[in-house]
């Protein structure tokens, strides 16, 4: 009879998404150590603290596995946040701004699983399947925003959604933050001014 009382529930799921984070945190270290090909199921077991029927329990495969670091990163960039925002907001510059901050988030605190599906998905189908669901999701949001863009009543760009997911890929961020040495501030300050300067003529 207790187990059917709100709290119970509500405890119930916060252990169950702990276990899940745990597991993923694990196979996010193993993974960018050892490469996603060479971490068996009981390597991120053992490392969470955890059996492997749990880790097959939740996930139901390493590629389940895989395809749950997206979702990290999602948490981990603090992107449901910023699409809550999202509904507050009618001036496009701050809508553009919100779009460079989610871009810097992700890279900023995520990048370690953007290398480890970016350069395993030349070579692992599970990685590549992964790896364009995240830019699937990553698209949606972009187009989200720009539905905004066109809601405001401003002219937008008749391509703004592919010009804004080129400006906010990593290939830009990595150009800008990593080769030549910028701060994340200055990459995000360059990329809302880049965006409202391409998408708002």
């Amino acid at each position: 009879m207790s187990r059917d009382l709100p709290g119970v529930v509500r405890l119930r799921d916060r252990s169950e998404e702990l276990t899940l984070r745990t597991i993923l945190t694990a196979a996010r270290v193993l993974f960018a150590e050892h490469g996603y090909a060479r971490t068996p199921i009981r390597l991120i077991a053992r490392q969470a603290g955890i059996s492997p029927q749990t880790i097959y329990a939740h996930f139901g495969s390493k590629a389940g596995v895989l395809n749950g670091l997206v979702d990290l990163l999602d948490d981990e960039a603090g992107l449901p946040d910023l699409v809550a925002e999202l509904d507050a907001l009618r001036d496009p510059t701050e809508l553009l701004g919100l779009l460079a901050k989610a871009a810097r988030q992700m890279r900023e605190r995520c990048g370690d699983i953007l290398t480890i599906l970016n350069s395993g998905a030349a070579v692992d189908p599970d990685i590549a399947a992964t790896q364009a669901e995240g830019a699937r999701r990553n698209r949606l949001g972009v187009e989200m925003v720009v539905e905004r863009l066109h809601g405001t009543g401003h002219h937008v760009h008749p391509r703004a959604a592919d010009i804004a997911v080129a400006l906010t890929s990593e290939g830009v961020h990595d150009s800008l933050v990593i080769d030549a040495g910028w701060s994340h501030d200055e990459y995000e300050s360059w990329l809302r001014q880049a965006l409202a300067t391409a998408l708002l003529p």
